[in-house]
């Protein structure tokens, strides 16, 4: 009779081609580490191409709370303070973008720094019209301008205006919104 043990190799012999289990994780951490580095150099190149231009301005909508007649202002307000910020050194997205792009959510500052984030722009421009109590004719103004990489509000104004006036009010904006960002380096 034959034994079992005597008829077939030894499943584990020195010499075997396997790969030493130590050699193996070595060479698969090697693997992981280098895929790592990979992926963050990857990432770094595509935030530094797609990073929001901080000389391009996304002017939302206006929300207008007034009389109904001041409800034109809506869209004529935002694209008139966007020609006016189209000039150097900053540059506006143009309202049609703005239009075809625009979500409005409950908070209407956060749509407008998913607007310029969209949009590639660096700064997010969200203004409202307010009617003032026993003066029609008057409106109260509030913009904010806001940081769209870091959501930080950079500057607010908050004005007075005569109703029938909407060019005034957007020259009067578009000045305001161009003195407070000329402090602000822009990168070349």
């Amino acid at each position: 009779m034959r034994s079992y043990a005597m008829t077939h190799a030894p499943i584990d012999t020195p010499h075997s081609d396997r790969v030493p289990p130590r050699r193996l994780l070595i060479g698969l951490g090697s693997l992981v580490l280098i895929l790592m580095v990979g992926g963050a150099v990857s990432f770094v190149r595509y935030a530094r191409t797609h990073a929001p231009n901080p000389r391009l301005v996304a002017v939302a909508p206006f929300d207008i709370f007034a009389t109904p007649e001041l409800d034109r202002w809506r869209v004529g307000l935002a694209t008139a303070l966007t020609e006016r910020l189209n000039a150097a050194p900053l540059a506006a997205v143009p309202q049609t973008v703005v239009a075809a792009t625009w979500r409005s959510a409950p908070s209407p500052e956060i749509s407008a720094v998913e607007l310029a984030r969209q949009a590639g722009a660096g700064v997010a421009v969200y203004a409202r019209v307010d009617s003032l109590p026993g003066k029609p004719d008057s409106v109260r103004v509030s913009l904010l301008a806001i940081d769209a990489t870091t959501t930080k509000v950079i500057f607010g104004v908050l004005l007075r205006w005569p109703a029938a006036d909407p060019d005034g009010l957007a020259r009067s904006l578009a000045e305001h919104v161009r003195h407070n960002l000329a402090g602000r380096t822009f990168p070349s």
